[in-house]
């Protein structure tokens, strides 16, 4: 069993790298903020990269298996994957949220919620290691090559300030369709 030290830190990293991306998404040019649009590009670029590579590191080092084996059902059927992802991120929180109008139903939307959250973040992750094994050309097994590849290959449209936002967007409809259509199937054995 890990020792909470090795959870904590593991957390703690995730965290920053997500506050990181968070604060690097939301500079947008012309907000304000006295930087130059070359500054704020960098920054936002800098952020989605440690974003992403923490996301994509932390699966690969955490589940290798399990990357390899979500990245290679993208690459088998991109369309059932970016359906399922559609599913998952907007028709089952929209579900989640008309049953929260029954007192009863928040005991399942607030934990329904959090779930897709999280497979969201995983999906993510999947993404970005699907992106970096097609760039760097492996031999099926995804590994810590495909992380750095897939976080610079997602950082570029990420720097981009609304129509990045879209392409990171759709890229990790991928990855959470596969992540939720696994946890569909694994529900229904």
């Amino acid at each position: 069993m890990p020792s909470t030290r090795s959870i904590a830190r593991v957390g703690s990293s995730l965290a920053l790298g997500l506050a990181l991306t968070g604060v690097a998404a939301a500079q947008a040019p012309g907000t304000g903020t006295g930087l130059d649009v070359e500054l704020e590009l960098t920054a936002r670029f800098v952020g989605a990269f440690v974003g992403n590579l923490i996301l994509g590191g932390l699966l690969v080092a955490l589940g290798p298996r399990y990357a390899t084996e979500k990245a290679a059902e993208i690459s088998d059927d991109p369309g059932a994957a970016f359906v399922w992802g559609l599913l998952v991120s907007i028709v089952v929180p929209i579900l989640l949220v008309l049953i929260a109008i029954t007192i009863v139903g928040l005991v399942v939307t607030i934990p329904g919620l959090i779930v897709v959250a999280i497979v969201g973040v995983v999906g993510q992750a999947v993404s970005v290691v699907w992106i970096g094994n097609a760039i760097a050309g492996s031999d099926g097994r995804v590994g810590g090559r495909a992380a750095l590849a897939g976080a610079a290959a997602l950082a570029v449209p990420a720097a981009i300030p609304i129509l990045g936002n879209l392409v990171t967007w759709l890229v990790g409809l991928l990855g959470t369709g596969v992540v939720g259509r696994g946890l569909y199937e694994s529900w229904q054995d």
